[in-house]
């Protein structure tokens, strides 16, 4: 896909180089270019799949079903995507990369690491509980590669930061949050507006009380793809405020998750019919959300008319009721719905 580097980006760029700075200006463009270089990677650095739909993604407010439908069918994007990378951006992520791989590195050394690993030197890629080495030709150059799940039937998969075995009586997941200001504003409205209002950041770190809402979800999928080989999963905060730690060991709770994956359910049987799910309720062709998607055209079946979005003439109702939707899959794939 082409990507256009917005003006914003390159001001912030020339804005950084003319202070006069001998290391930053160099650096910045650096981590900006592979920043980008890494756009479509996960976090184990392997290829971003499309072909399924994410727990990371699954778990927020503004996931659109009908988004990933379109994902993995391979519907063309509409639209060309704007990169508009900064230094600080890079440097959140990063950031947060590093405090993950920090306390991965910390339960391998304890011995209670579990998942997969990739041996830099023969390419081996093994499922191990904390090695020392690799098995086929004993280097010592190996990287952890977490825990991947998958549940093909229903099209969604993912990576779990890790799992511990032998250290509680029942084996579990785990989840690395990095906790900071956009944090809170993504997942804690209410404490971001203590925040805005002048609480200390360090005084609002003490009222986090239990994992927030999406990560909450998100853990409960991930338990859901191991299929029963985990029941809980632990989660670790950590503040980017005063690097102060916290945890919560969870365990599993199907309705927490059940509304999201009846909305997967939806896709896997759309993509094998080839009907689209219906659109979430907060959907509007010109709403927020929707104006930024590379599917919003082929979504709203919109037209192009003097360089502007115009909905179809021949399109009169942009979203069947529910019943005739199942209906339709019914028919398009031979099951009762």
């Amino acid at each position: 896909m082409t990507r256009i580097i917005k003006r914003s980006a390159l001001k912030r760029f020339k804005d950084t180089y003319r202070q006069g700075n001998q290391l930053l200006g160099p650096l910045t463009r650096h981590v900006m270019r592979k920043q980008a270089a890494q756009e479509g990677f996960n976090s184990t650095g392997e290829a971003r799949r499309d072909d399924v739909m994410h727990p990371s993604a699954m778990s927020k407010p503004e996931w659109c079903p009908r988004h990933d439908y379109y994902g993995i069918t391979g519907s063309p994007q509409g639209k060309v995507s704007q990169a508009n990378p900064s230094f600080t951006m890079a440097n959140i992520l990063t950031e947060g990369s590093n405090i993950h791989t920090k306390y991965q590195t910390w339960l391998w050394e304890m011995g209670v690491l579990f998942g997969w690993w990739i041996c830099d030197e023969c390419g081996l890629y093994w499922e191990s509980l904390s090695p020392d080495s690799c098995p086929a030709c004993t280097s010592l150059r190996i990287e952890y590669r977490e825990v991947p799940l998958l549940n093909e039937q229903m099209m969604v998969g993912g990576h779990s930061d890790g799992a511990i075995h032998g250290l509680w009586d029942d084996d579990g997941l785990i989840e690395v949050k990095s906790i900071g200001i956009r944090s809170l504003a993504f997942e804690a409205p209410r404490l971001y507006e203590q925040y805005l209002n002048g609480t200390p950041a360090d005084e609002i770190w003490f009222q986090i009380n239990r994992p927030f809402g999406s990560h909450l979800k998100q853990g409960m999928l991930y338990i859901w793809l191991s299929g029963g080989r985990y029941d809980r999963i632990l989660y670790i905060y950590e503040s980017k405020f005063t690097q102060q730690v916290k945890e919560f060991m969870v365990k599993f709770n199907p309705t927490v998750i059940a509304p999201i994956l009846e909305s997967a359910k939806d896709v896997a049987q759309g993509v094998r019919a080839g009907i689209p799910p219906d659109r979430p309720t907060w959907a509007a062709p010109d709403g927020p959300i929707c104006k930024g998607c590379g599917y919003r055209s082929t979504c709203w079946q919109l037209e192009k008319t003097n360089g502007t979005d115009h909905p179809s003439e021949e399109l009169t109702v942009v979203k069947s009721p529910g019943r005739k939707r199942k209906a339709a899959l019914a028919k398009a794939t031979g099951r009762a719905t």
